[in-house]
């Protein structure tokens, strides 16, 4: 299993703004290769998270695609 990671700091917390409302953020982490959004959130409002989708790290300025995140950066 992959680890997902920010490509530029290595930290395993991003966020995705919501297609809808820019100022709602989702917060998720991505541990031992799952996507964990807050336990607090509905799971119908979940966003669905696309190779495409904009995704912003938590710890730095890195934003780009999904899947930029799912590649293994050693």
């Amino acid at each position: 299993m992959k680890k997902m990671k920010c490509p530029a700091c290595g930290s395993k917390s991003f966020y995705v703004k919501d297609p809808h409302d820019q100022n709602t953020l989702y917060v998720f982490t991505c541990e031992e290769g799952e996507i964990c959004f807050d336990p607090e959130i509905v799971e119908e409002d979940l966003p669905q998270l696309q190779d495409e989708t904009e995704t912003f790290c938590n710890d730095c300025s890195w934003h780009d695609s999904f899947k930029k995140v799912k590649i293994d950066f050693k």
